[in-house]
């Protein structure tokens, strides 16, 4: 009986696309592992611009309310805290863009080696 991995939550699979992912197994052959990998790098260039959209969205909402937050009635604590939501959420746009890029390139390795 195969082990399974535990079903990620919810919301870790709405903010990141790991989840959703199929693993490749320990005894997997190379054409094996090849062909997970690249289904793998499929489903992430189809669906990637919801993730992007996602921490951008979360990037902008944060950045403004960073910027909403600096004056003299909010605490300072409460800007500092958007402010590290701020950069947060761009570096998880930053992972999310360059996981789109790695994956696309990789399907056109594979087609342009391939051939279709």
């Amino acid at each position: 009986m195969e082990d399974t991995p535990p079903t990620r939550s919810i919301w870790s699979r709405f903010w990141s696309p790991r989840g959703m992912l199929e693993s490749i197994p320990a005894g997997a052959d190379a054409v094996e592992a090849d062909d997970i990998a690249h289904r793998n790098n499929v489903w992430l260039k189809t669906y990637m611009d919801m993730y992007v959209l996602r921490w951008a969205g979360l990037f902008l909402a944060s950045l403004v309310a960073s910027v909403l937050t600096h004056n003299d009635e909010v605490p300072l604590v409460v800007n500092a805290a958007f402010v590290l939501l701020c950069v947060g959420a761009l570096a998880g746009l930053v992972v999310m863009i360059r996981t789109y890029r790695r994956a696309a390139a990789a399907v056109r390795r594979r087609i342009g080696t391939h051939g279709g």
